[in-house]
């Protein structure tokens, strides 16, 4: 009987590289109508080859038999996942994990066992069973740090199986690499599960530490990575952590620089170049805008503070993080539950030099105008940047946001200028930026946006009446005509602003919003009167 040795040699080998291409390169080119034609060859070819195995191997515990029996069922079970079998990809996968169980522990097998714990987490994701997937990644977790401390060497690749034996000096590095490349996927799914199973805390440790272990090996797409770090900062900004929000903002825009300079769109000659300008363009923008939402955020937690607290304004009290590290740093479940809850609080930041991009905004409390000043300019410059990719023509909705986020930049910035004539000139910008771009909108189609802006146009007006009666009661003289002309006109705008945003309501106004209405169109004849 043939040996799975020389099976392997004259055709198995072959065969796995057959496999590889279609299912990697020929997929690409599959028509629309037939998907998953060349993933159906592979399929066929595994089957082939499993039958064929099963005749070479009869209950032997020769570890490359195993790996090989083991290799086949998973690459089958991902064969049918990604043709969208769950059930049947899920059967062979786990006949997978069942064959190399007692064996998992060896050099040969452990790679693979980790992979196909890995690939069973994903599967129960694609079918929104988080916690079940949750239980195979805890495996895989648990796998790897017993692996690491019971045999402590580097296990055979995965791909080694699939491939002739052949001399490599670099093979103990690139095995190293690869397994901990595997345990890195793990933190990552991991942090995508805790996600959707509502446990943010632990969704942005895992992320976190994925993050940093990508870093470390220099495992990563900068475009991705970029992302990642800035999408993980508004976790940190959400929870008052504005220094370790910044740290992951100015990391993605550093990483984000090893992509080079983006083109500009009008040298683009092909499609493709087209979409990686595109794909550039947008993440840059992308990144402004969390930068944005980390200034809106530091103004208003900082508004809010000195709103409702008296403060000693002495160096202590800037530190927004003060003492945080030191009550996060011992985990509630435990140092010993989970690998990732090794790394210390001081341990996360990415060793990166960040000076550049971290000197750009604070990440302490704002205590005076010039404070906010500060924070205020640095944002308008990241929105001008964002509006560079996401114009009003072709991204309507993502360009209004930005408005919006201008809008209330000016308005948490008047908060800290004591002079009242600023403000109103600011609340006149706000109103001016949100005019402009409410007269660009059909409400046809953005009916819901259209109230938005309305809506907040009125009460910008407001504001403004409350702070030009402000000035007058400051100054404690009789108002001038004008003075009151100003005022009733500003009510005007107001009430017409509102009048708008319910009339677009139509049919939808209850009852008590008429009377709403109507009560502020008597206030406003009543306003006339008195004048």
């Amino acid at each position: 009987m043939t040996s799975l040795s020389v099976y392997l040699e004259q055709e198995g080998y072959d065969h796995f590289e057959g496999i590889r291409k279609l299912t990697e390169e020929d997929s690409l080119s599959d028509p629309e109508d037939n998907p998953f034609k060349s993933k159906y060859a592979a399929r066929n070819i595994l089957k082939s080859m499993i039958e064929k195995v099963g005749e070479i191997v009869t209950g032997s515990e020769d570890d490359l038999q195993i790996g090989i029996v083991g290799l086949l069922q998973l690459k089958l079970g991902e064969n049918f996942a990604e043709c969208e079998e769950l059930s049947t990809g899920e059967e062979h996968i786990k006949k997978c994990v069942t064959i190399l169980e007692p064996f998992c522990l060896k050099s040969t097998l452990a790679n693979l066992y980790q992979t196909s714990l890995n690939e069973l987490g994903i599967l129960w994701s694609q079918r929104r069973n988080y916690n079940k997937a949750f239980d195979y990644l805890q495996k895989s977790e648990i796998h790897y740090r017993e692996f690491k401390h019971e045999v402590g060497n580097n296990p055979v690749m995965m791909s080694e199986l699939s491939k002739p034996p052949h001399e490599d000096e670099q093979l103990n590095k690139k095995r190293e690499s690869n397994f901990e490349d595997t345990y890195t996927h793990t933190l990552y799914y991991f942090a995508q599960v805790y996600a959707k199973l509502d446990e943010p805390k632990k969704a942005a440790e895992y992320c976190h530490v994925t993050l940093k272990r990508q870093l470390i090996t220099m495992q990563y797409d900068a475009l991705d990575w970029s992302l990642n770090a800035a999408t993980l900062s508004q976790y940190y900004m959400q929870n008052n952590r504005f220094s370790m929000a910044r740290h992951c903002l100015a990391s993605a825009s550093f990483i984000f620089q090893e992509l080079g300079e983006i083109k500009d769109e009008n040298s683009c000659e092909t499609e493709e170049e087209w979409q990686k300008f595109e794909k550039k363009a947008q993440a840059k923008a992308d990144i402004c805008r969390c930068w944005i939402k980390y200034a809106m955020a530091l103004m208003e937690v900082s508004r809010d503070r000195l709103t409702e607290e008296e403060l000693d304004l002495d160096q202590d009290v800037k530190d927004l993080n003060i003492n945080y590290d030191k009550q996060e740093a011992t985990h509630e479940n435990g140092a010993d539950e989970i690998s990732v809850h090794d790394y210390k609080k001081s341990d996360l930041t990415f060793d990166i030099e960040l000076t550049f991009h971290e000197e750009a905004i604070t990440d302490k409390w704002l205590l005076d105008l010039d404070d906010a000043r500060k924070v205020f300019l640095q944002a308008q410059t990241w929105s001008n940047n964002a509006k560079v990719f996401y114009k009003l023509d072709g991204h309507c909705s993502d360009y209004i946001e930005i408005i919006q986020d201008q809008s209330k930049l000016y308005k948490f910035l008047t908060f800290f200028d004591p002079d009242l004539e600023r403000q109103c000139k600011m609340h006149k910008r706000r109103i001016d930026i949100l005019s402009e771009c409410l007269k660009e909108l059909s409400p046809q189609f953005y009916l819901l946006v259209c109230r938005q802006l309305m809506f907040e146009i009125a009460e910008t007006y407001s504001t403004m009446v409350d702070t030009k009666t402000a000035i007058i009661e400051a100054s404690g003289e009789r108002p001038s005509g004008h003075a009151l002309k100003k005022i009733n006109t500003l009510i005007s705008q107001s009430i017409s602003q509102y009048d708008n945003y319910l009339q677009s309501l139509k049919a939808e106004i209850p009852w008590h919003q008429k009377k709403f209405l109507l009560s502020w169109k008597y206030v406003k004849k009543w306003w006339n009167c008195c004048l």
